[in-house]
């Protein structure tokens, strides 16, 4: 199941998104703000706009 579903199923997806964006925000190791750099192993990205 998605998480974000879950998460909505309990009226948590907006916790799970600021939760999301924090762990983001702290992992990106770029120095410039418009580029994005994890080190990782492995990484699934989904992005919808």
């Amino acid at each position: 199941m998605n998480a974000f579903d879950a998460a909505e199923k309990n009226g948590r997806a907006a916790n799970l998104a600021k939760e999301l964006e924090v762990l983001f925000n702290s992992k990106n190791e770029s120095p410039s703000k418009d580029t994005t750099s994890i080190p990782a192993t492995f990484l699934r990205v989904t992005v919808a706009l």
